[in-house]
């Protein structure tokens, strides 16, 4: 096969931290190459360098037999060919699907005046490429999560792409979506195209990849052919030993309940739900994308409204009219998207990790010596990696700052907390760290646990009960010990008879 890319001794640090220590990695024409590594391994720094928002300190890049300079800016990576589709989108949402398409080359006639026919002919024309219906004129924050990722595919391949970077593309796709997605990657080799996919779904790297190379601790530890690749065998490379046992349920649960949602309607909830978490216990909540899992979430935080029905914090009834409000009454609360809504990525780990404390002061004077206190029991408590304590969230790995979204729950004095898709976008082994974290904060006498995940394997695995939702209802309960992961996915599915 003939050599797309080949990175050599690649090195980056920040801050004096080495990120990257003389990484290697090539790609073929026409190849899938996914890219694995727990959070922190030195994966988005290298896509980063590829796509010219980072410069490399050290090494050499050869793209298509040609030596690049390691200072080259993301529009020239663009021009050559290399795109990247992040994670988080790169498209703006009150923009028509065609305006995005053609932002890098509005077509103008004899002046400033914009050519909508011939933008809408050159959107028409990219989508094409896909073979997926999107319509130009829709408004991007109107698409589906599935939607946006083909537009971004259309967009990287209007741009004459060589080389496509795909960091967690399925993240937030349905199966059917993800089956899509793949086809589409089908064709994209037949092209010639080389695919560099990043994801922790090692399910989708045995389905999809060709090879697959594994960074710990920035450094490229092996690098094979998918067929030949085991996963046990990826999982010890990726974190440096054998994958520990699944720790097991305990009786610990309680019955006097901790929350309770009785006969309540919202704005999206128009069937009345009722619900209750116990003592000590780890409710699952579970359901496709789409359920009402998040909107759950919000009602229970205080941040969409309660029309009917009566919320319950340990037999006492809470009207909670904002989010402070839940964090004064102890309910805690980790969204899904952590860097939108769980953190503020301009301030350091520090502030982000006493932000809940500070909701509960009474007063207006800071006491630094406790804060300091906090900080430091907080940190040493969740193993996080950071160059300092002062260092802005944003440059932490994902997992990392997951941990930092947990760690500012724990010395809040939360009663209740609630986890919405707690581990999406972060590895195995900060996945299992992230499991743990949620074992000792449930063992401390009259906590409860909310764990919001559409990965049923994870919530089978860690939680005592589950509720199945489907349209904005629980149509379904199951002891976690009793479940059946064929079952539960059947009535996620809105298919309830066809569960044994």
């Amino acid at each position: 096969m003939e050599f797309l890319l080949r990175l050599k001794g690649i090195s980056k640090s920040f801050f004096g931290v080495p990120v990257l220590k003389n990484v290697d990695f090539d790609l073929y024409k026409g190849e899938v190459h996914a890219l694995l590594g727990e959070n922190g391994a030195g994966k988005s720094t290298l896509i980063k360098i590829l796509a010219g928002a980072y410069k490399a300190d050290s090494g050499v890049i050869i793209f298509d037999e040609r030596p690049l300079p390691l200072n080259y800016r993301p529009r020239t990576a663009e021009d050559l060919g290399i795109v990247t589709i992040y994670q988080n989108f790169h498209l703006i949402p009150h923009l028509s699907v065609a305006e995005n398409v053609a932002l890098r080359a509005f077509t103008t006639k004899r002046g400033a005046f914009v050519d909508w026919r011939a933008v809408h002919q050159q959107a028409e024309v990219t989508l094409e490429n896909i073979e997926f219906p999107i319509d130009p004129k829709a408004k991007v924050k109107e698409l589906s999560i599935a939607h946006k990722q083909m537009l971004e595919i259309a967009i990287a391949l209007s741009k004459n792409a060589r080389i496509i970077i795909m960091d967690e593309p399925t993240a937030a796709l349905s199966r059917k979506e993800t089956a899509m997605l793949f086809a589409m990657m089908g064709e994209l080799k037949r092209k010639g195209i080389g695919i560099i996919y990043v994801s922790h779904k090692l399910e989708e790297i045995k389905e999809i990849g060709d090879r697959v190379t594994i960074l710990r601790d920035g450094q490229n530890v092996g690098t094979m052919k998918v067929r030949d690749a085991q996963l046990r065998d990826i999982i010890g490379l990726m974190i440096g030993k054998e994958l520990a046992i699944n720790q097991q349920q305990t009786d610990r649960v309680k019955d006097k309940a901790v929350l309770l949602l009785k006969d309540v309607s919202t704005e999206h909830f128009h069937t009345p739900l009722t619900l209750w978490v116990k003592e000590n216990e780890i409710l699952g909540i579970t359901g496709l994308i789409g359920a009402g899992k998040t909107e759950l979430a919000r009602v229970l935080f205080g941040a969409a409204q309660i029309d009917e029905g009566k919320m319950y914090l340990r037999d006492r009834e809470v009207k909670l009219r904002s989010p402070r409000e839940a964090v004064k009454a102890g309910i805690g609360y980790l969204p899904e998207d952590r860097d939108a809504t769980g953190l503020c990525l301009n301030m350091g780990v520090r502030e982000n990790i006493t932000l809940a404390w500070f909701a509960k002061l009474p007063g207006l004077f800071l006491d630094r010596a406790a804060e300091n206190r906090i900080v430091r029991t907080v940190t040493e408590s969740i193993q996080l990696k950071a160059a300092s304590l002062s260092e802005p969230v944003k440059y932490l790995s994902g997992g990392n700052k997951q941990k930092v979204v947990f760690g500012k729950w724990l010395e809040a004095d939360c009663q209740v907390l609630i986890l919405d898709e707690p581990t999406i976008g972060i590895d195995i082994g900060a996945r299992r760290e992230i499991y743990g974290l949620v074992q000792r904060f449930i063992n401390k006498s009259g906590r409860a646990v909310i764990f919001i995940s559409s990965d049923i394997d994870e919530v089978l695995e860690i939680t005592d009960r589950i509720l199945v939702m489907c349209n904005y209802q629980v149509v379904a309960e199951f002891k976690a010990r009793e479940a059946n992961k064929q079952d539960i996915m059947q009535i996620a599915m809105g298919r309830i008879g066809e569960a044994r």
